[in-house]
Parts: C-alpha cells; structure tokens; sequence
C-alpha cells in the first residue's frame, strides 16, 4: 500500500540544515515514523474511547463491525468463543433452544456449549411448561446471556421470561437479558425466582396480566427498563429480592390495570419486608413511577430508597452472609 509500512522508519537529516549556522556541524536530528501497527493501536483506543460513550451496548452490533476493517477490528470486543441465535433452524421455539443448551450444561462438557443467544428481529414466542399445564414462560435455568436486536425491534410475544437455576452456579449464577420487548406475557413479564440473580439493560415489559418485573428470593439489576402498561404492580420485590433500577430511561407508567386487582398493587411494590427497590442516583420514585393505578406509584411493605451506585452481586451476597450471621 502507498505510504504505508509496517515497520518503523527512520531518517537522518543533518543538524546544521535546521539551523541559522548555531550549533557544530555535522550533528543529525534523528526522526522515528511509527509503524502502521502501533498506528493502529492508537486509533483503536481513541475509537474504544469514543465508543465508550456510545449508547447502545448490545455485543452483537460491535461484533458484526468488527469485520467492517481492520480498525474495528482491533477496537471493539472480540465476540464469545461460542454463541448461538434465534430464529434457529434446529429449533422451532426458543424454548426448545434453551432446553438443548440445558441438556448440555448437564452433561458435563461445557467447553462446546454457547453461553450467548442472539435473538433476531422481529415477534418471537416460545413456551415453558410449569407443572402440567402452564405454558406462559420461556423458563432460563442455567446462566447465559440473552441479546435482541434492540427495544422494539426484538419482541417476546405473549409470554414471561422466568428464571430460576442455581446461585452457586459459576459467575455467581448470573443471567444477563438485554436489547428486547417482552409483550401481552400471560402472566408476568419477566420473574426471578429463588434462583440465579439477573441483569437487565435496555428492556420494555408491557401489557403483561401480571406484574411487569419481579423478583422473589434473587436480585435483578435494571438499566433503562421501561415497565408500561401491566395488570398488577409494574416491578414487584418479595420475599429476600432486592430490584435495582438505573438509567434515565427508566420508566415505570400506567401500570395495574386490571380491574380486578386491589389496592395491594402499586407502580413500585415491595410486598415484603425483606423486599427492596433500589433507585441509583439521580433517579427518584416520583420521577420515574407515574399514572399507575391499584394503590398508587409506590408502597408495600418493605424499603424503597435511593441508593449511589449499583452493589455488585458478590457485595451482595457478601452482605446477605453477614446480616444471617449476626
């Protein structure tokens, strides 16, 4: 390529050529031109720099440049080793998606499994059976990550995510879910329940029956959620769950519309004492829980505060062990 080079060069120009007769003569002024590698490192980290106020986090958008040139390529996150997507010609349902990889982890050799689901554009609906006869969720047991397309673009039709597993799983039995819509669910949105803890960034649950987002006996780490239009309480926090909202996109609207609920449902609820709703700074509950119905924006039983950043799991399991200790 013209002017470029992959080694450093240097020239050599005599000293007295860049002076007005100071100086001895004969002297050289040495310049080093980097190479076109270290160039390129250096546009990269301006680019990661640049990217790191970028909006949009959702891996599959920076994979997909990656391949766009040899700059993205150095800049941007190298994809998982493995990973899998959704509409998937092996599978008719996401269901049956998350039930093979299941059958995997149990079986031992996770060095070929997919931790990653990508799940395309477009309206998507799958079913889980809880007991005999509901088929209302799309049931997560084992840790991974889930990414749509993004908000609106990527939309679970008439059904819940429930989560469940393992805390004690590696990575603290973490699922990650990221960049979708989950829509018209026929019970909740999306449930955590006395099981792996759960991350959230970039997600609409609306016009779900039930409530929005809950969590019972695990913790859920929100960022932007947007919670609209719900039968019961918009998010809900039980028995031991802390839910921790973050973004200023968070939004919490119109929520407990069932005609049917009482006055036990809020936009915010913590039906528990030992239920928690955390609101990272700036957010406030009369910002972002508005035009709820039932009994209003916020209440229950247990603590809605405001908090200055987000508790990693571990600090939270950390602090869990040293309350029962006491």
């Amino acid at each position: 390529m013209s002017g470029e080079t992959k080694e450093p060069t240097t020239t050599t120009t005599p000293k007295d050529a860049h002076t007005d007769g100071g100086g001895e003569k004969g002297e050289l002024v040495i310049k080093s031109t980097p190479s076109l590698a270290s160039r390129l490192n250096q546009r990269a980290d301006l680019l990661r720099r640049i990217l790191s106020f970028h909006k949009t986090k959702n891996p599959k958008h920076y994979y997909d440049l990656r391949s766009f040139s040899k700059l993205f390529h150095r800049a941007l996150p190298q994809p998982p080793p493995l990973w899998t997507s959704f509409p998937n010609s092996n599978h008719t349902t996401l269901q049956s998606l998350l039930d093979r990889l299941r059958e995997l982890w149990q079986g031992g050799d996770r060095s070929t499994m997919p931790f990653v689901i990508f799940i395309g554009e477009g309206e998507h609906s799958g079913i889980c059976t809880l007991g005999e006869e509901r088929k209302d969720y799309v049931k997560v047991q084992i840790p991974l990550s889930i990414y749509g397309a993004g908000r609106g673009r990527t939309t679970l039709v008439g059904v819940g995510l429930w989560i469940q597993g393992n805390k004690s799983f590696p990575a603290m039995g973490v699922v990650e879910i990221g960049d979708l819509t989950i829509k018209g669910g026929k019970r909740h949105g999306l449930t955590a329940y006395r099981g792996m803890d759960v991350r959230m960034r970039g997600v609409t649950v609306e016009n779900c029956q039930c409530h929005g987002v809950g969590a019972n006996g695990a913790d859920i780490s929100c960022d932007d959620l947007q919670v609209v239009g719900c039968g019961l309480s918009g998010v809900c926090a039980s028995s031991n769950a802390t839910i921790t909202l973050s973004g200023q996109g968070t939004t919490i609207q119109g929520n407990v519309t069932d005609g049917d609920s009482d006055l036990y449902d809020y936009g915010l609820y913590t039906d528990s004492s030992s239920g928690k709703i955390q609101l990272v700074l700036p957010l406030t509950k009369e910002q972002i829980s508005t035009n709820n119905g039932g009994g209003g924006n916020w209440g229950g039983d247990g603590t809605i505060e405001q908090v200055s950043r987000i508790f990693t799991f571990a600090e939270k399991e950390a602090a869990r062990a040293a309350a029962a200790a006491r």
